[in-house]
């Protein structure tokens, strides 16, 4: 959790909990650092406990960052959360503190088990509040409520208390003050501590099933720009409950936070592994969504929006197409030097004037490539399984109004060289 030269930003609400950690921390002999934010959403509370949180980091001589925010959406908790994890890790680069240390408890622990519980978590969400997350640590999660308060009154150190935590109109709340007591005393005397015991178990099989997950995406996923394709028939053998972690870990890997993913939105992604599903598409919260693409489950952010593009290819020449990431280039040859190689192909120069134009596919572009039946470019896609999410923005070369070259397909006939061709031209696409 920690080395003796780390430089730890405390997260310090007033309340007994960051107090005590801050104490701790420093008598264990750490550079620590007051971060305190005031959400202004208990109005002279709020500013009482900046104030008091101001003159305890000035009693014990430790630096104090501190900033005023103003909450906004329908969930306060939730939004009170990121503006504090916001604010944190902007301090925390801004200063090169090692460490962000929060102070929940044993107690806020198995509250949070028991309210995701409720709401119908998996091992990830039971094993919650780890004691180490990234730069986030939390050296209190093994120590109770009560051990807080008692350290604190050995020390003569006061703290504030939030009335707000008394309000059981918060199912926290009613958790902390109705419903644990109530199972205390009917069930175990002691269930906080076998709880706490639980949680630990759970979050050793957590991480080693999230482990065995990512190493089955590593064998069986390829990560691709914004998006990460598995093979479906990846997924024939592997149980059910590998099946459901590997496709959590998918989306995390795209960026997913996974709190707003529930279990019927994974089983939605789960279904698009049947038969008879290429071409479905499921939208997931974050702006992410998962697609059948033919024999692939395909796991991406979701585009902003098309946008058409058109671009000139002088003769010789080359053009750069930033929406695709590629280089489009044409030279003039003589006709012994034709071969094959790749994204590129050879055009009788006599056909098409000093530059042609690139652009995407559009809606009823029709085509006549060599070697391949003549129709509509959307039939020719579907032949080759293009993914429908690939084929708007395809690069298509065309002279006037004649499609000339389809990237990956043959040249069309009509442009293709002669043996009576004087000039040639090569055109190619280069990935950058």
């Amino acid at each position: 959790m920690l080395v003796p030269h780390d430089r730890i930003l405390a997260g310090v609400s007033g309340g007994a909990d960051s107090v005590c950690m801050t104490l701790a921390l420093k008598e264990l002999g750490y550079e620590v650092a007051i971060a305190h934010l005031n959400h202004g959403l208990r109005g002279p509370a709020s500013d009482e406990d900046e104030t008091f949180t101001a003159k305890f980091a000035q009693q014990f001589g430790l630096k104090y960052l501190h900033r005023r925010a103003l909450l906004t959406g329908g969930n306060v908790e939730a939004a009170g959360r990121n503006a504090r994890k916001q604010f944190f890790h902007e301090i925390l680069e801004e200063h090169a503190f090692t460490k962000i240390a929060v102070a929940h408890t044993r107690n806020d622990r198995v509250e949070t088990f028991l309210l995701n519980l409720f709401r119908g978590a998996g091992s990830g969400g039971l094993s919650s509040m780890l004691p180490v997350s990234g730069t986030t640590i939390r050296p209190l999660i093994e120590t109770s409520r009560e051990e807080v308060e008692a350290y604190l009154n050995e020390n003569n150190q006061t703290w504030r208390t939030d009335a707000t935590n008394l309000d059981l109109q918060f199912a926290r709340n009613r958790l902390r003050h109705v419903v644990i007591p109530r199972l205390s005393s009917e069930f175990n005397p002691k269930l906080v501590e076998t709880i706490s015991r639980s949680i630990e178990i759970i979050e050793g099989e957590d991480a080693w099933m999230r482990a065995a997950a990512d190493e089955w995406l590593g064998r069986n996923g390829t990560k691709r720009q914004d998006e990460f394709v598995i093979q479906v028939g990846a997924f024939e053998a592997a149980p059910l409950a590998l099946i459901r972690r590997v496709l959590r870990s998918a989306l995390r890997i795209i960026g997913s936070d996974l709190e707003d993913i529930k279990f019927d939105q994974i089983e939605a992604i789960r279904a698009l592994l049947r038969e008879g599903k290429s071409g479905k598409v499921i939208e997931i919260p974050g702006g992410i969504e998962a697609a059948r693409e033919f024999d692939s489950l395909v796991v991406r952010r979701k585009a902003v929006g098309h946008r058409d593009y058109e671009y000139q290819l002088k003769i010789p020449g080359s053009v750069l197409i930033p929406e695709l990431g590629k280089l489009f280039r044409a030279e003039i040859i003589r006709s012994e030097r034709l071969e094959t190689a790749g994204q590129r192909v050879f055009v009788d120069a006599d056909s098409i004037g000093p530059y042609v134009r690139i652009r995407n596919w559009k809606p009823g572009d029709y085509y006549r490539p060599v070697g391949l039946p003549a129709g509509k470019l959307k039939k020719l896609f579907q032949r080759a399984r293009i993914p429908r999410s690939h084929r708007r923005s395809w690069p298509v070369v065309v002279a006037d109004s004649s499609i000339i070259w389809v990237a990956s397909f043959p040249v069309s006939r009509e442009f293709a060289p002669r043996g009576r061709s004087q000039k040639i031209v090569a055109i190619e696409a280069v990935q950058i």
